[in-house]
C-alpha cells in the first residue's frame, strides 16, 4: 500500500511539473527564500481544502509558519484571486525535478501543494512549516469582512404620510446579532456582530441617538420608543419630503476553539437614507360652523 501511495504521490508531481512547462516550479527552485517562506493556513491534513461554514476558501491565507505576519491572498472586497493549497502527500524528502532534470532544493519540515486560485490550477508550491499554522486575528478579520452587515431597515408609525405636531414612531426590524464561522488548520474561530447604536437624523436640523425602537401599540412601553415630532410640513423641502437618516453602529469580537486568541474587531457602520413626506392636518368646519 506504502508503494502506491508512493506512486500516486509522484504521479501528481509529475503531473504538475508537466502542467507547469518549467516556469513556475524550476521558479520555486530559484527563490526558494521568497516562495517557501509561505504557509497555506488553510491546507487541512488530509489534503482537502478548507472552507467556512458560507463555502468562501481560506486557503489564501498565508503566513511564515511562525505565528509572524500573515495575509489574505485576496484583496478586501473579494477583487483578489482566491486560492486554494491542496497537499500532495507522499514521503518525506521525496525528490522533485523541473522539466530540464534539475533537483528541486527544498528545505526540510516542509511539504508539497497543489495551488488553485479561482479555479485556475496555479502549479506545485513547497512550503516550510506545519500546514495549520493559523492567525487566529487574521481569521476572524476575514469572516467579518465576508459576513453580510445590513443596512438598517426603516419603520414608522403612523405608516405613510407622517402628521406635523404629532409624534412618529421609528424602529430598525432588522436590530440582531449575526454570527459567522471559519475552520482553518484545526481552529474554528466564531465572530459575533452586534448593532451597537443608533444616529437618526430627521432632516429637520434634528438629530437623535436611540435604538432600536419599538412599534407602536395602544399599550405600547413609551420608554422603550424612538420618536420624533415634526413641527413643520416638508412641503417647502426638496421633492415635498424629509430625508431621514440613521446610521447603525456595529461592534464585532472573535472566539477561537482549539486554539489561542479572541478579542475584539474594528467596528464598523451602515446607514439607510429614506424620503419621509411631512403632512398638515387641517381643521374642517361645515355650514354650521361645527
Amino acid at each position: 500500500m506504502e508503494g502506491r501511495n508512493s506512486h500516486d504521490w509522484a504521479g501528481a508531481v509529475h503531473r504538475v511539473v508537466r502542467a507547469l512547462a518549467g516556469v513556475v516550479v524550476a521558479g520555486i527552485a530559484g527563490c526558494a527564500g521568497v516562495v517557501a517562506m509561505a504557509t497555506p493556513a488553510a491546507a487541512d491534513g488530509a489534503g482537502g481544502a478548507v472552507t467556512d461554514d458560507s463555502g468562501i476558501d481560506y486557503g489564501a491565507l498565508v503566513g511564515d509558519g511562525n505565528g509572524g505576519q500573515h495575509h489574505s491572498g485576496g484583496s478586501s472586497g473579494g477583487s483578489g484571486p482566491s486560492c486554494t493549497y491542496r497537499l500532495m502527500g507522499g514521503p518525506e524528502n521525496f525528490p522533485v525535478y523541473d522539466v530540464d532534470g534539475n533537483l528541486i532544493e527544498t528545505t526540510a519540515g516542509g511539504a508539497w501543494y497543489e495551488k488553485t486560485c479561482d479555479g485556475v490550477f496555479f502549479g506545485a508550491v513547497y512550503l516550510v512549516g506545519p500546514p495549520n499554522a493559523v492567525d487566529p486575528a487574521v481569521v476572524a478579520a476575514g469572516v467579518l469582512k465576508r459576513m453580510t452587515i445590513p443596512l438598517p431597515q426603516v419603520a414608522l408609525s403612523p405608516s405613510g404620510d407622517q402628521i406635523v405636531n404629532l409624534p412618529s414612531w421609528f424602529w430598525i426590524p432588522n436590530w440582531e446579532q449575526l454570527t459567522g464561522t471559519a475552520t482553518v488548520g484545526g481552529v474554528t474561530v466564531t465572530v459575533t456582530a452586534r448593532p451597537s447604536s443608533a444616529r437618526w437624523t430627521f432632516g429637520d436640523g434634528t438629530t437623535s441617538t436611540c435604538a432600536p425602537g419599538i412599534p407602536w401599540t395602544p399599550t405600547a412601553d413609551a420608554s422603550r420608543a424612538c420618536t420624533h415630532t415634526w413641527a413643520r410640513s416638508s412641503a417647502a423641502q426638496g421633492s415635498e419630503s424629509y430625508r431621514l437618516s440613521v446610521t447603525v453602529n456595529w461592534s464585532a469580537a472573535y472566539t477561537v476553539t482549539g486554539g489561542a486568541g479572541g478579542g475584539t474587531l474594528a467596528p464598523l457602520s451602515r446607514t439607510t437614507t429614506t424620503p419621509v413626506r411631512v403632512a398638515e392636518v387641517q381643521a374642517v368646519n361645515d355650514r354650521a360652523g361645527r
